[in-house]
């Protein structure tokens, strides 16, 4: 996730297992894992490298997500003062830390994590939780860029302040224009990701 190694990089799971400490098979279940969302992919000798990002799978996923989330927080019966108290400080930590991408995409993870999780809704948060973790490697990308960065911090901070005023509408809009915002941005990242 923190671009330390290269898209396309062969993982050689031996050196793996050493540098980590574990056995081989826990490296290996491990690589599986992170396969499974999409974070490496396997290769022609049942190897494992790193995965490119993807336009496509950014377009066919990032709108998927900004629906489930946006019903996610219509849905909430009521969001309480310590869920609000967190929001902020999450977001206070991603403005505090914004100079770093792989903290900066961290932060915005737990900031929406927490935004959805009083849904009560186990379905639709066992389809969007995958899904947002698939979305990890973009978010890094995407927060390489420090107004992205100061960008989401803005759009956060007006998704609580919905929150406060509980009307619930207002603030399931702003997150759908958080995600629908941050495509263009994505996009750019992706074909010249330097």
């Amino acid at each position: 996730m923190t671009g330390r190694l290269a898209a396309g990089a062969l993982l050689d799971e031996s050196s793996l297992a050493v540098e980590v400490g574990v056995e081989a098979p826990a490296v290996r279940e491990a690589l599986c894992f992170l396969q499974r969302d999409g974070f490496v992919r396997e290769v022609h000798d049942g190897g494992f490298a790193v995965s490119e990002l993807d336009e496509l799978e950014l377009r066919e996923t990032y709108p998927v997500v900004l629906l489930l989330e946006g019903l996610a927080v219509r849905n909430t019966p009521a969001f309480p003062p310590d869920a609000i108290a967190r929001l902020r400080e999450i977001n206070a930590d991603m403005e505090r830390d914004g100079h770093d991408a792989a903290a900066a995409a961290t932060h915005d993870f737990r900031f929406h994590e927490e935004l959805v999780r009083h849904c009560g809704n186990e379905q639709l948060l066992g389809t969007l939780r995958p899904l947002k973790r698939r979305l990890l490697r973009y978010e890094l990308a995407y927060m390489a860029v420090a107004r992205n960065v100061g960008r989401s911090v803005a759009q956060h901070a007006e998704i609580v302040d919905a929150l406060e005023r509980d009307d619930r509408e207002a603030a399931a809009a702003s997150a759908e224009a958080n995600f629908r915002d941050a495509m263009p941005g994505l996009l750019e990242r992706i074909e010249s990701p330097s």
